[in-house]
């Protein structure tokens, strides 16, 4: 009986280490070998799966394309070409605009309207006496720069041509706004010329009238604001009229100039300069 229980308990053995080693196979074979082509260690230079790029040329697994860098190169200069393009056009609008701005300017209402950029005309002279002397001499000043510069367009004129000159003014007020000084109602003085002949260069011409009305001895320039949709070139300055201090705008165009002059503890500069703009639009008609 030893015998056959023997060979039979053997045989269950062996079958059952068959099946043993047949399971660890499987569950084996997938492993990566130790030996052969992928066991060799990576060559300097290349990049093992799953590690980051190791060379400029290795985007993502894919090497660029021959025609990749011509046309990024002329996508570049494309887009400087076009960036150039656009400043050269923002720059010539300026300059067209500029250009249109000298020239727009139409005539002097004239007489001076009832009403100018919201401002009413005031027709009675029941102001301050220091107040009239500053619409005094700045009427004085006024008229001696203003004689030189249609001087100077006669000058300029074709020979036996006549030229002839218009002087609008008026005295506006400005609604609620009282002078500090005087408690009556604040004003803006109003001086305007157009001639039949040039005066030249709207920036020459606002200069030399700035300059005139602040005097050779004045400390003070006068520096350009902007001018409005009547174009032309405009300054403001602040000068001493009737023992007062004064703020005054202006502008000139080819053939017009304007003043307007408020005392400083009326009217700022900067508020004058804001009020020239919209008092242009009624003192001064469109070119076309």
């Amino acid at each position: 009986m030893a015998g056959p229980w023997t060979i039979s308990r053997d045989r269950a053995e062996g079958k059952a280490g068959q099946d043993v080693r047949a399971w660890l196979g499987r569950v084996r074979a997938p492993a990566v070998p130790l030996v052969g082509p992928a066991a060799r260690k990576p060559e300097a230079g290349s990049a093992t799966p799953g590690s980051p790029s190791t060379g400029a040329r290795n985007t993502g697994g894919r090497a660029l394309p021959w025609w990749a860098v011509p046309v990024l190169t002329l996508l570049a200069v494309a887009a400087v070409v076009l960036a150039w393009a656009t400043i050269s056009l923002g720059q010539y609008g300026v300059s067209a605009a500029q250009a249109a701005a000298s020239i727009s300017g139409g005539p002097l209402v004239s007489p001076a309207p009832r009403s100018a950029g919201n401002l009413p005309r005031r027709f009675d002279v029941t102001i301050d006496p220091a107040d009239q002397q500053i619409v005094t001499q700045l009427e004085q000043k006024f008229a001696a720069v203003t004689a030189q510069l249609l001087a100077g367009a006669a000058r300029g004129a074709a020979t036996g041509a006549r030229v002839t000159a218009i002087r609008p003014a008026g005295l506006y007020g400005e609604p609620g706004h009282l002078d500090p000084l005087t408690s009556r109602p604040s004003w803006v003085m109003y001086l305007g010329l157009q001639s039949s002949a040039r005066f030249g260069s709207p920036a020459d011409t606002i200069s030399s009238l700035m300059m005139g009305i602040l005097g050779k001895y004045s400390k003070i320039g006068p520096w350009p604001v902007a001018a409005g949709h009547r174009g032309g070139q405009a300054n403001c300055t602040v000068a001493w009229l009737g023992g007062t201090e004064t703020s005054v705008c202006g502008w000139a165009t080819g053939n017009t100039i304007g003043v307007v002059a408020s005392p400083t503890r009326e009217t700022s500069v900067g508020e004058l300069a804001m009020l020239l703009i919209q008092m242009r639009w009624d003192l001064q008609r469109s070119a076309s």
